[in-house]
C-alpha cells in the first residue's frame, strides 16, 4: 500500500511540475518586446526610421572620416566627459569618444604632453572604432573607442 501511495504522489508531482513549466514555457514564448509595433503601418513606419537611423549614422561617419582624412587640428586638451574622454583640437572642433578605456585615456595624457598628436584615420571595426593619432615627430598612438563623435566647430550649433 505505500509503495502505490509513494507511486501516485510521484505521478501527481510530475504532472503538476509537467502542468506548471509547460505554462511557463508557453508564457516565455510570447514576449511582447518581440514585435512592439503589431499593426502593418507601425511596422512600415518602424522599418523606415531604421532606414532613416542607418543613414544618419552614415552620413556621420562619412562626415569623420573626411574631417580626419583634412588638415585637422592637434590635440590641446583632453577631459573626461559622461561615457568617456572628449579631445579638444587646435582647429576648434572637438572629438568625443565613448568606451575608452582608463589606461587609454593616461596614455594620451602622457603623449599629449610630449608631442602634438592629431588624429590621421579612423576606421570602424564591427563593434568600435580605432582612432590613429600621429605626433609630430611621426610616432602614432591607436585608441580604441565604442563611440565617436565630431562635435560642430565653435561659433556653430547642432541642428535641431
Amino acid at each position: 500500500m505505500l509503495f502505490i501511495l509513494g507511486v501516485v504522489m510521484i505521478l501527481v508531482t510530475g504532472a503538476a511540475y509537467w502542468i506548471v513549466g509547460s505554462s511557463r514555457r508557453g508564457n516565455a514564448k510570447v514576449d511582447p518586446l518581440d514585435r512592439p509595433f503589431r499593426a502593418p503601418e507601425m511596422l512600415e513606419l518602424d522599418a523606415h526610421l531604421d532606414e532613416i537611423a542607418l543613414d544618419e549614422l552614415r552620413r556621420l561617419e562619412k562626415q569623420l572620416t573626411q574631417y580626419v582624412a583634412s588638415d585637422v587640428g592637434h590635440v590641446l586638451l583632453i577631459s573626461r566627459s559622461p561615457h568617456g574622454i572628449a579631445l579638444e583640437l587646435s582647429d576648434g572642433r572637438r572629438l568625443a569618444l565613448g568606451g575608452v578605456s582608463q589606461s587609454t585615456h593616461h596614455l594620451l595624457i602622457t603623449r599629449v604632453a610630449k608631442d602634438e598628436l592629431r588624429p590621421a584615420h579612423v576606421h570602424r571595426e564591427a563593434f568600435s572604432y580605432r582612432l590613429l593619432l600621429r605626433g609630430r615627430a611621426g610616432a602614432e598612438t591607436e585608441v580604441h573607442a565604442r563611440h565617436i563623435a565630431l562635435d560642430p566647430e565653435r561659433g556653430t550649433s547642432w541642428p535641431r
